[in-house]
């Protein structure tokens, strides 16, 4: 990517720009895509109590049976429209809190009350659930057509000699907003100091490369820092230089690594995988989820306070600048104001051609 400024389509109204820019770049107006997988939930969050949340503007409630298989349902009664996380769990049904209707995990109403058995014609939708480790994924496309191909597995989830830590955060931001700011690490040293690099490693052009629709980034940073108890349990030998690996391969998850390179003779190799999780609660609202995984010192629980910490504070200075975006994209109706693309942009620029390419084949078109 040339280092020339370019202004920027995602931001222009329809009304003021042709099909071909619109198709070309996903933007915040850009349709949901709906025929992947997407992470529902962490395990321990889906239990033998009802619980809602809202996924791709759909409002689902989760339980688990009682063999502990997780169940996903559209979060509304065929019969008055009440909402069922409002209700209890019996057996491997769910029960609504209103009229006493009772849905089995495959939607179908198994039970009414007031009639001596339920009419087949009531029943609510289900969604396909793949339990991977500590995430549960969902199917938002067709129920009935679910692609297994699709998947995304995470071998550190239960892999033996790996460990991670993980968390949750709420972000009041489109999701697109997120990949962009996991692909241009130029904002590292300025956002998060100097934890994570230096401002000379703004310099740093990205590798980008693209098969099929999966996108994939890499950076190398030299001489960077490192958490001193990793540092300590490893034994590994500053200074340190930290390739930033990242793959794409479906819009609700970023595949990323560290690769950190020692100074020892013959230098040490460490990967971490940090693992970004989003998945749109509507174009406005995102649920990030997020993982770091190591297989090094697994058994240290210093290590993985240290993660934490580290991981809590990070993330959530992404969140703040995110959010911060939202409200001045919302706030500034300027019709003539355009982003400004630069040579690092080219990583997000890339996945935001690959992803309108994901959404305009469900619209049909190309």
């Amino acid at each position: 990517m040339a280092d020339t400024v370019h202004a920027s389509p995602r931001n222009e109204p329809p009304e003021k720009v042709g099909a071909k820019s619109i198709s070309e770049m996903a933007g915040r107006e850009t349709p949901l895509i709906r025929n992947y997988w997407y992470v529902a939930a962490f395990s321990e969050e889906i239990t033998r109590v009802p619980m809602r949340r809202t996924i791709l503007d759909r409002d689902i409630v989760f339980y688990r049976k009682e063999d502990g298989t997780p169940v996903a349902l559209q979060n509304r009664c065929a019969h008055r429209s009440y909402p069922l996380h409002k209700g209890t769990v019996s057996g491997d049904r769910i029960v609504c809190g209103y009229h006493g209707f009772e849905y089995g995990a495959d939607g179908q109403c198994a039970h009414v009350p007031s009639l001596p058995a339920a009419p087949r014609a009531i029943k609510v939708q289900p969604f396909p659930l793949i339990e991977d480790g500590p995430l549960v994924w969902i199917w938002m496309g067709d129920p009935a057509e679910p692609d297994q191909s699709r998947m995304v597995y995470q071998d550190w989830c239960s892999k033996p000699g790996w460990t991670h830590v993980k968390g949750y955060m709420y972000m009041k931001a489109n999701y697109l907003g997120l990949h962009e700011n996991l692909l241009d690490l130029s904002h590292f040293p300025f956002l998060h100091g100097q934890v994570l690099g230096r401002p000379e490693h703004a310099a740093a052009k990205p590798k980008v490369r693209v098969e099929g629709d999966v996108v994939f980034s890499g950076v190398m940073h030299r001489d960077v820092g490192m958490a001193p108890n990793y540092v300590k349990a490893t034994g590994i030998k500053p200074p340190f230089d930290r390739e930033s690996a990242h793959a794409i391969p479906c819009p609700g998850i970023h595949l990323g690594q560290a690769i950190l390179t020692d100074s020892s003779d013959p230098p040490q190799t460490h990967i971490r995988h940090i693992v970004h999780i989003m998945t749109p609660e509507t174009l406005k609202t995102t649920h990030y989820f997020w993982a770091i995984a190591r297989d090094k010192a697994i058994d240290d629980p210093a290590v993985d306070k240290e993660s934490l910490m580290f991981a809590d504070k990070a993330f959530m200075e992404d969140k703040v600048a995110l959010e911060e975006i939202e409200e001045v994209i919302a706030r500034d109706k300027r019709p003539d104001f355009r982003e400004k693309i630069i040579s690092t942009d080219e990583g997000a620029i890339t996945l935001l051609r690959a992803f309108a390419r994901m959404a305009a084949r469900e619209a049909g078109g190309e």
